[in-house]
């Protein structure tokens, strides 16, 4: 496995023996464009980034797409509603770049949680970074202006290299013409 794989488990398990939990690792490739998830489908893996980048979204009841996510290098997606409730897909998940991931089944965690108590951590400490970084998202979004969440993520490399605009937009809750008229603003 790699060295930021077991970086990334580190950091939830500090000085812990991460070996039979990287052994349940496995690489996954996708191509640019090619989903990973959509409706409907089994989500029942989390997977590390390695490479690439990732946008979650949806339709909403009048059909337009929605973005609620983007994963980039070193950070882990799945539908993480899909995962942790029924272990089926609710959202679309699409490689933005080829990819490289190393993916671990739900039942693999459980199983390692089961013999290896210790990784039970990565498991709450995961969920309750997650949970927090949503509901910093959903308070992201009604409490501050487009140009403020805008501006937000020109702090964020990846999202200015690796994002289309018209993806930007949509994670904004902002039409493509809104953000021209931001953009112009700030430069």
């Amino acid at each position: 496995m790699t060295n930021e794989l077991r970086e990334f488990l580190a950091f939830y398990l500090p000085g812990q023996d991460l070996g039979a939990f990287l052994a349940n690792f496995t690489e996954l490739k996708i191509k640019k464009g090619k989903h990973l998830l959509t409706p409907g489908k089994d989500c029942n893996y989390i997977a590390f980034i390695q490479q690439g980048c990732f946008r979650v979204y949806y339709y909403d009841i009048k059909d337009k797409e929605i973005i609620t996510w983007f994963s980039f290098k070193e950070m882990v997606i799945t539908d993480l509603l899909g995962f942790y409730t029924t272990g089926r897909a609710q959202f679309y998940v699409e490689a933005l770049e080829d990819s490289i991931l190393y993916k671990i089944t739900k039942q693999d965690l459980e199983n390692l949680y089961e013999k290896f108590p210790i990784y039970r951590e990565f498991g709450r400490k995961f969920a309750e970074e997650a949970f927090t970084i949503l509901m910093q998202r959903t308070h992201s979004l009604h409490t501050k202006s487009a140009e403020e969440r805008y501006k937000e993520l020109l702090r964020i490399p990846d999202f200015i290299q690796k994002v289309p605009l018209k993806y930007l937009a949509s994670y904004l809750g902002v039409t493509d013409t809104s953000l021209s008229r931001i953009r112009k603003k700030i430069r």
